[in-house]
This record gives structure tokens, C-alpha cells and sequence, in this order.
């Protein structure tokens, strides 16, 4: 999943910036990549507080801390592009916020998490008649031969969906709206700075 924004003016900088001896690539690359993460806090992390523990938002989720599931690669020379890399894979089910049960049999039930817009399956099951009624998952080391046959089979806590798919979520028209705005008035930030400090110097 991808995110597209546009830069007006640009042109129009690099004529402004090349009266005062500077380029523009550094203050593009500087804009591009505050911004990246400033979308990444306001529009990603903070929202997805309705979905994961508040306890962990900016602590630990999964083992790694939510930045880690939400990357910044950021641009640099040579680089005229900044993202945000969202991981694809699995949440654990106790990191999120709420989670339930559905009864298939007496020893087993379907796990789902609450998302954005209601419940999503989640790869696991619940045993009801267990007394702690944990989400869990079996998964083994490997498969082998034709048979597709599982070996050290362990219980492990049940996943939710990845980052990367509330990312999906997330990136609609109006974050891409807001993302571009953003931009384009960091990046005007910087160029004014850029002229304001060394125009001043060249005037003298």
C-alpha cells in the first residue's frame, strides 16, 4: 500500500532558493520527511488507538515498539521520496483493544478483533471450556513430505490482522488530503527559512 502526494511549486522554490545561493533538493528532503512522520503520528498511530491498548500505542506491541510495525524510510541524497512502511505481519489478539469469542463447539470458538469498522476474524481459536479462555494458535516449525505434515507443533498466542492492513484502512482520500497540505506548507516553511537566513547575510 502506497501513498501519493504532490508538490506544487516546486519550480517556483528552486528559482526563490537559487537567488540566495541554495538549493532546493536538502529542503525538500527535509519537508518530505517531517511530514512523513507527522502523517505517521496523526494519522495512523493516534487513530489507531480506537483499536489497539492504550498501554502499548507507544510502548510495545508484538515485541516491538508500534513505530517498529510502522516504518519511516527516509528520503536522502539520492532519494527524492519518503514512506511509510507498514509491517505485514500479525497483531497479537491481546494487543488489541477488544477482542471476543464465538462458540463453534463446546471446546472451541472462532477469535475475532474489533477494527475500525467492526469485527475482524482473527487466525486462532478459543477453547470456552478452558478456564482462562486465551486466544491461541498452533503452529509448527516446518512442514515435510507430501502429506504437509506439521512438526513441533506448539500453542502460541492467536494474530490479528497485520499493520499493514489498518494502514490500508487508514489511507483514504481525506489523509492523502491532509498529507499534501501538510507538505506543502512545511516545505514552504523551510524555503522562507532557508532565504530569510542567508539572504539576510547576502544583502550585507
Amino acid at each position: 500500500m502506497e501513498m501519493g502526494v504532490r508538490l506544487v511549486g516546486l519550480d517556483m522554490a528552486r528559482a526563490r532558493l537559487a537567488q540566495v545561493n541554495r538549493q532546493v533538493d536538502p529542503v525538500l528532503r527535509g519537508a518530505l520527511n517531517t511530514t512523513a512522520t507527522k502523517a505517521r503520528s496523526e494519522r495512523y498511530v493516534k487513530r489507531m488507538g480506537s483499536i489497539f491498548k492504550s498501554s502499548i500505542l507507544g510502548a510495545r506491541l508484538g515485541g516491538a515498539d508500534l513505530r517498529g510495525k510502522l516504518t519511516i524510510k527516509r528520503a536522502r541524497k539520492g532519494r527524492m521520496n519518503s514512506r511509510i512502511i507498514p509491517s505485514s505481519s500479525g497483531v497479537r489478539v491481546d494487543d488489541y483493544r477488544r477482542w471476543f469469542f464465538e462458540w463453534l463447539s463446546p471446546t472451541r470458538a472462532r477469535v475475532y478483533v474489533m477494527g475500525l469498522r467492526g469485527k475482524k476474524l482473527a487466525a486462532g481459536f478459543v477453547n470456552p471450556a478452558s478456564i482462562g479462555k486465551k486466544p491461541l494458535a498452533t503452529r509448527g516449525d516446518k512442514r515435510t513430505g507430501a502429506k504437509n505434515y506439521r512438526r513441533n507443533l506448539k500453542l502460541q498466542t492467536a494474530m490479528g490482522p497485520s499493520m499493514a492492513y489498518w494502514f490500508q484502512q487508514l489511507t483514504g482520500s481525506e489523509t492523502v488530503r491532509w498529507t499534501n497540505i501538510f507538505l506543502r506548507q512545511e516545505f514552504e516553511r523551510r524555503v522562507r527559512r532557508e532565504i530569510a537566513r542567508y539572504g539576510a547575510g547576502a544583502g550585507q
